[in-house]
């Protein structure tokens, strides 16, 4: 059969040894370093996700914003475009009287020149009439 003599129970035991101090030495310690590392590391992964979150809100809530700002500046110009075009017809009213004031005034004014001359006139043709018939019958 197969003898095993000292020197391989040894190797076994100093292999065993070996593993022992070098889990308690090397790979203990390197494990908790990776756990850390991992730890850490979704600790930066979680913070980056909020921080997008956060950005991706805040950019939300910019563009909101704008768009109340475009709102609100598109309604106040529409109201100040009613304002002006108010203005604008209540000034072509009052030019638009006002000429026909004019328009007026000046009719009655040469309504009463016509008048005027026609009276001034009137005596005039009379007279005219008696020569032209003196001068006929002449």
């Amino acid at each position: 059969m197969l003898s095993i003599d000292l020197s391989v129970i040894v190797i076994f035991v100093i292999v065993w040894i070996l593993v022992l101090v070098l889990t308690k030495v090397y790979f203990k310690p390197m494990s908790r370093v990776m756990r850390q590392r991992d730890g850490q590391i979704q600790q930066d992964q979680d913070a980056t996700q909020e921080a997008l979150d956060k950005y991706g809100k805040t950019i939300e809530r910019i563009e909101e914003d704008i768009r109340a700002a475009k709102t609100s500046a598109r309604e106040t110009r529409e109201k100040f475009e009613r304002k002006a075009q108010k203005e604008k017809e209540s000034m072509i009213e009052e030019v638009s009287q006002e000429c026909r004031a004019q328009v007026e005034k000046a009719h009655q004014e040469l309504k009463e020149k016509v008048e005027c001359l026609r009276k001034e006139l009137e005596p005039r043709g009379q007279d005219l009439a008696k020569n032209i018939a003196k001068k006929l019958l002449n």
